[in-house]
């Protein structure tokens, strides 16, 4: 494959020479003096013309016909586009034959010319036979090879897009995790469960099973291509809870998922880039702050809805510069749900806030 994509010009070249030459070395000798006699620049002529429609038939069959209509099993379509182009091409054909040959041939009588004496050019709807079946040989031979290379070609793309899509879910994993379990948020974490335990709070032991929870979601669950929406939203919840631990009486935090979440699965650690962002940016320890966090899924339709205040003055202005998290996600999104999302990031007056839809397929229920 690679060999083919290297030299591919050279190999379209290389064929399109041969393809062109070829019905000049394969007539035979008789018949090649009647193309002598009758003028063999008139039937160089058409023979151009013809290649050149056919080489333009063959580019848009394997550039847009194949890959938009058969491809997609748009069969109908791709049938009456094919009978459309051929029956142009008859004509096309038959325009060059009167035009460009014919007048040649009626200027010697049929005994000039031994290969067609004493017999009439039989035809198809006013066309040669031989032109009308050159046509469609010639045709369906360019049809039969321009959708051969643009299957080949398409399998070669889904197969590339297939390895960028485990190399970057691969480089997605390494990041999420270097991002989500930094040593900052678990020295705050072990912190908190430290001064816990020293007060004997009840809440120690339920701390501690949450970020339990979370490092073992992180650690194994994540690895998967997908997992149930229902554990996505657990460990988002555990995250949340554990990041509370710290939080003043000035700071709210507010999770709201509603809707069928049972039902569906999903690409892991999709949603915590967001929610960690607003943390970071959201919270301060001398000023009333709300966080909302709202995740609905209604049908197939999944909506995540992050809403935040702004308090630290470096807080990105752009969304290229708002860090390698919120950057891998949208990545992550084109790579594994493609035409099928919407994100719309906000970042005004004080607040930032991310809106972000997704059409699940049915391909993608939860196992």
């Amino acid at each position: 494959m690679n060999f083919l994509k290297r030299y591919s010009i050279w190999l379209h070249l290389i064929g399109w020479i041969v393809f062109i030459i070829m019905p000049f070395l394969t007539v035979p000798n008789g018949n090649f003096n009647a193309f002598r006699q009758a003028n063999f620049p008139s039937f160089l002529i058409s023979q151009v013309i013809n290649d050149v429609v056919l080489i333009a038939i063959f580019y848009f069959n394997l550039n847009f016909l194949t890959p938009n209509l058969f491809i997609k099993k748009d069969t109908t379509a791709f049938i009456l586009y094919l009978a459309g182009i051929f029956i142009l091409m008859l004509l096309l054909n038959k325009f060059t034959f009167d035009t460009f040959v014919k007048p040649d041939f009626q200027r010697f009588s049929r005994t000039d010319i031994p290969e067609f004496r004493s017999r009439e050019v039989p035809t198809f709807f006013f066309i040669p036979l031989p032109f009308f079946f050159r046509t469609t040989i010639s045709f369906s031979l360019v049809i039969l090879a321009s959708s051969l290379v643009a299957l080949i070609k398409q399998h070669g793309i889904h197969k590339e897009e297939k390895q960028q899509m485990a190399l970057e879910k691969t480089a997605a994993e390494l990041a999420v995790l270097k991002l989500q379990i930094s040593p900052h948020f678990l020295f705050n974490t072990l912190n908190n469960i430290r001064w816990l335990a020293r007060q004997k709070s009840e809440e120690t032991e339920d701390s501690v099973v949450k970020l339990s929870q979370l490092l073992r979601y992180m650690i194994y669950q994540a690895r998967h291509d997908r997992v149930s929406l229902e554990q996505e939203i657990n460990y988002l919840q555990n995250y949340i809870e554990l990041q509370k631990m710290r939080l003043s009486e000035k700071n709210e935090v507010r999770f709201i998922y509603e809707g069928a979440i049972k039902n569906w699965s999903i690409e892991p650690l999709l949603f915590i880039p967001f929610v960690e962002n607003a943390f970071k940016y959201g919270l301060h320890s001398q000023h009333e702050s709300l966080i909302e966090i709202i995740l609905k899924v209604n049908a197939n339709k999944l909506n995540l809805f992050v809403k935040n205040p702004v308090f630290d003055n470096s807080f990105p202005s752009d969304i290229e510069d708002s860090g390698i998290g919120i950057q891998n996600v949208e990545k992550r999104l084109m790579l594994h749900y493609p035409a099928r999302h919407e994100l719309n990031i906000v970042n005004i007056e004080g607040y930032f806030s991310i809106d972000l839809t997704i059409l699940l397929s049915d391909a993608e229920p939860a196992q």
